[in-house]
Order: structure tokens, then sequence, then C-alpha cells
């Protein structure tokens, strides 16, 4: 059952793709089909939902997954099935009373945002939330075996159904006016057949042993409250920036349907792209959790820290190429796949995503240092940096958002302070725990750098359809990178697959 740190980040990788492709082939024509406006409602929408998921669930799988693995480290097994009992009781109960209250309050909510001809899909959060409940706490003991694939397996599901329903909703109640609502009906669907799925995979292939009464409240509470708080503040923060970002940017002479238009386009049409190569660090960060924290239960200091320095580097050999490579490719890739949205927003979306690529990098470094905080265990300390970052964020927005010569640019420059504050204190707290060679960390920035150059060139020396232009683009990037890069990955093959290799041989 157990895949390992490279196998497992490599599963989430490869799913995380699938699942990213499906959901820009959801988002895409969905933009279409309600228009930017309208996306800019579901985006508001989607923000409270993940706020209300991450407090329900968020900190319940990261805290499965590293007290299910550190059990097994040390040999207190049968303390599993008692923490899958108490954060079943947790979440789901949890999930219920919240979903209650959207429910209930509907209108209101909607009518907060600005937004209140589409409170119906606000009801279905209630159905959603229970859901996301059950899948993150059975996620959460899977992932505590390193075992990724049901995770990877289930994403995939989702974004399917999702992709396939909740077009066909949007699309049919459309007419009616509510493809908002229609979309949601599609997700709420693609939770219940993914759902049904992780269910029946533990009932059959997870031998969960004998629950022996163990103590298991007070070190799952130990966990999860810090990490369901510190896994708030990040949504809580895009949630905050859906209720003030109209108001704020009508003090900057914005009206409120560009301002609606505007936040659609960095949230839905920036953000889904640019979110793309986050990807990778978050299926690293989710794989060396449960490793680390194993490795940390063993007292394997050395080994942490090749495991660290191991995952940063290939996080940061894939992630700076597809981040460069969107920046380079915005001003020809943007009419491609929005043809009718994008259009006159196009030169503030090229703006927007340059600014935003920076704040992807760091979130990225972000995400891997709070999961490595998480596994050994400084849970209070996660929470209290996170919060400094995300009370520093929603000033920026606040204040930044109102001056004309910013406006919608404060989202991504608040987000480019957040990271770089959570990263730097976080370094602080793990001091020389995270130690990465000079040459795996300035090879791949140069590189990433020398490609991002080639490629603009490319774009503005040559005119052809956006279609050539984006293929030619990516193969001459791509080549470009590999080869400056090529020491750094035969270095990395032979450490990965070197270390594998001998593993077997010693089994033998």
């Amino acid at each position: 059952m157990k895949n390992g740190v490279g196998r497992g980040a490599i599963v989430l990788i490869v799913s995380g793709f699938i699942c990213k492709l499906f959901g820009a082939m959801f988002r895409l024509p969905l933009t279409n089909i309600i228009g930017i406006e309208g996306i800019g409602a579901f985006q508001m929408i989607m923000s409270l939902y993940s706020l209300m998921l991450v407090l329900t669930t968020g900190g319940v799988t990261t805290s499965l997954s590293k007290l299910v693995s550190q059990a097994r480290a040390r040999g207190e097994r049968g303390k599993i099935a008692g923490y899958l009992r108490i954060s079943l009781y947790f979440s789901v109960g949890l999930s219920l009373i919240i979903g209650g209250a959207f429910f209930i309050f509907a209108r209101s909510i909607a009518s907060a945002q600005g937004i209140g001809a589409n409170y119906i899909s606000y009801r279905l959060i209630l159905p959603l939330l229970f859901l996301g409940a059950l899948i993150g706490c059975i996620r959460g003991v899977i992932q505590g075996y390193e075992n990724m694939t049901p995770t990877a397996i289930s994403q995939i599901i989702e974004q399917i159904i999702k992709f396939a329903f909740g077009l066909l909703f949007a699309m049919l109640l459309g007419k009616k006016g509510m493809g908002v609502f229609g979309a949601f009906v599609g997700i709420t669907l693609s939770e219940v057949l993914a759902g049904f799925y992780l269910v029946f995979y533990m009932l059959t292939k997870v031998k969960l042993p004998k629950y022996d009464s163990s103590v298991v409240i007070k070190p799952f509470f130990k966990a999860v409250v810090p990490l369901s708080l510190a896994g708030g503040v990040l949504p809580l923060t895009h949630a905050v920036d859906s209720l003030v970002i109209v108001g704020r940017l009508a003090i900057a002479g914005i009206g409120a349907e560009v301002a609606t238009s505007l936040y659609g386009l960095q949230t839905g049409v920036v953000g889904a792209i640019l979110n793309f190569p986050l990807i990778i660090s978050l299926s690293v960060a989710m794989a060396l959790l449960p490793k680390i924290s194993y490795l940390s239960g063993k007292g394997d200091l050395e080994g942490q820290k090749k495991s660290i320095s191991t995952s940063f580097s290939l996080l940061w050999l894939f992630l700076l190429p597809l981040v460069f490579g969107l920046m380079a490719l915005s001003p020809v890739l943007y009419p491609f796949i929005y043809p009718n949205a994008i259009k006159g927003f196009l030169s503030q979306a090229v703006s927007l995503t340059m600014v935003g690529g920076v704040s992807i990098i760091l979130s990225a470094i972000m995400q891997f240092l709070l999961s490595i905080l998480q596994a050994k265990g400084y849970y209070t300390y996660s929470f209290v940096i996170t919060l400094i970052g995300g009370i520093i964020k929603v000033l920026i927005v606040i204040f930044m958002s109102a001056l004309p010569s910013v406006n919608i640019f404060a989202l991504p420059l608040s987000n480019i302070f957040l990271a770089l504050i959570i990263s730097i204190l976080a370094i602080i707290k793990l001091g020389g725990l995270v130690k990465i060679p000079a040459f795996e960390f300035f090879t791949p920035l140069l590189s990433s750098l020398v490609m991002f150059m080639v490629v603009w060139i490319f774009i503005k020396a040559l005119s052809f359809s956006n279609f050539v232009m984006i293929v030619f683009s990516i193969i001459l990037g791509g080549i470009t990178y590999l080869l400056l890069c090529l020491p750094i990955i035969k270095s990395l093959i032979v450490r990965y697959f070197g270390k594998h290799l001998r593993r077997e041989e010693n089994n033998e």
C-alpha cells in the first residue's frame, strides 16, 4: 500500500495535470457560457465554499495523514481506527452546522457580495461540505499509509464528472439565467461519485487495525485545530477579497460591472492558468508530509534532510519552466483559449500574469515549507505565521486596490507579500533542516529566465496564428530549458533511481 515520496508525488503530479486539464476544459467553456461577469460571480461563491471546506476538512486531512503515518512509525497501529472515527464525528458534524447556516442565510450572503441573484447556489454548499468532509477523512487515512493513488483517482473522477455535468447543467440552466447554479449542480454530482469510490476503496482495500480504545482525542485536536485554522487563513483572505474588491475598486473609479469582470479576470482567467504549476508543489508537499512525519517518528534526521533536499530540487526543476513558460506565452495564449471573454482585457491579463507568476513561485515555496512544519508537529507556529501573512495580505488588498494606479493588481501583489513573509518565517523555524544545493537552485532559475527571453522574443518577432505560435514556442522553450538543465536532470535521476536500485539489491 505504501508509495514513498517520489512515487507518491509522481502519481499526484500526473493526476494533478489530468485534473487541471479537465479543470481548464471546464473553466474555458464555462467562461464563454456564463460570461466574464458570470465567472466573477462563480469565483465569489467558490471563494466562500473553499474557505468553509478548508475549515471543515483541510486540517483534518492533513492531521490524519501525519497522525496515521506517525502511529505506523511508532508501532501504535491500534490508534488508526480511532483517528478515523473521531475525524468523522468532528468533520461531518461541523460541515452540517456550517452548511446549514449557508442554506438558511443564502440570500443575505449573496446580497452582501453584490450577486443577490445567485443566492440559490449557496444552498448547495450544504451537501458539498458534507461530501467534502467524508472524502477528506478517508483521503487522510489512506495518505497516512503513503498511498497517494486513491486520492489521485478520486480527484480525476471529480474533474471528469464536473466537466461533463457542470457544463451540461450550466448550458441548460443558463437559458433561464441560472448558469452559475447549473455549474454547482455538476460539482455536487462529482463529489457524490468521488465519495462513493473512496468509501468502496476504504471498505474493500484498507485493513484497519482493530480499535484498541487508545487515547486519540487529545492528539487529534492538538493537530487538527491549529491546522484547520492555518488552512482557513488563505481561503479567508480570498473570501475577504471577494467581499471588498468591488467596493474598493469603486473608490478607484471603476464601476461595479467592470470591477466584477476584473475580479473574474484575475481569479477565473489568469488565476486558472497560473495556478496550473501549483499542482507540482501541492503534490510534492502532500507526498512529503507523511514521509517526514514517519522519519521524524523514527528520529531519522539525515533521512529527513535528504528527502527535503531531493523533493525541493524536483519541485524547483519542474515548477519554474511552467511558470515562466506561461508568462512568456500569455500574449498569444489568452486570445486562443478565451476568444470571447478576453476581448478588451488582454493587456490587463498579460500584466496580471507577469505579476502573478512571481506570486506563484513564492506560493509553491510556501506550500513546501508549510508541509514540513506540519510534518514536524509545529502546528501552532504554522498557524501563527500564516495568520500574520494573511493579515498583511488583506491590508494590502484593502488599501492598495483603492488606488487608481494599482486597482486589481493589489490581488497578485498581496499574494507575493503573503508567501514571502510566511516562507521567511518558516525557514527561520526549520533552520538547518532545509538545505538546497546552490547549483540545483540557481541553474533551473537562470535556465527559466533564458527560456522566457527566448520565447518572448520569438513571439514578438514573428506573426502567425496564435495556435502556431503556442506550439512552436513550447517546442523552442522546452528544448532551451532541457539543454541548459541537462546536468541537473542527470544528477537527480542518478540520485533517486540509484537509491532505489541499491535498496532492491539489498533486499535481494
